[in-house]
């Protein structure tokens, strides 16, 4: 098992919740910044057009259970380069699973909002983790009928 991540989550919307299949080469931590790529889950690269959410559990190398993300939360994670002031969007800078995930300011893309008055540079701060973000595609947040 991955080690545990220095991101925490705090607060999930119970209907933001997603069970997500794990590649059996995969190791995740939980609080970990996950993809998904249509299959499976992957760590979070960058690629803000398949992030999912914020893994809720860990899994371990040959493991291919159904792992929880957190696609609707509050997390508290690191900000490195620019402070930030509530509602401004951060993204992905650097991480991987099981260690430190650091999050800098989105000039687009943002996977993240800041959720308090302000974040200083580097210090950790609250983030929310919001499912009106596209997925493979695919609005979490759009019900239609018919």
């Amino acid at each position: 098992m991955a080690v545990k991540s220095n991101v925490t989550i705090l607060n999930v919307d119970p209907l933001g919740i997603v069970k997500v299949n794990v590649g059996s080469a995969d190791v995740f931590a939980e609080g970990d910044l996950v993809d998904f790529d249509g299959t499976n889950l992957d760590a979070h690269a960058g690629d803000n057009s398949t992030f999912l959410g914020v893994a809720m559990e860990g899994s371990q190398t040959g493991d291919t259970h159904q792992v929880s993300v957190a696609t609707k939360c509050i997390i508290e994670a690191l900000i490195t380069t620019n402070a930030g002031v509530l509602g401004d969007a951060f993204k992905y800078s650097a991480g991987s699973n099981g260690v430190n995930w650091v999050l800098d300011k989105a000039t687009s893309e943002g996977i993240a909002w800041v959720f308090e008055n302000n974040i200083a540079v580097s210090t950790k701060g609250l983030l929310l983790i919001d499912s009106h973000v596209l997925v493979a595609g695919i609005f979490f947040d759009v019900v239609t009928e018919g």
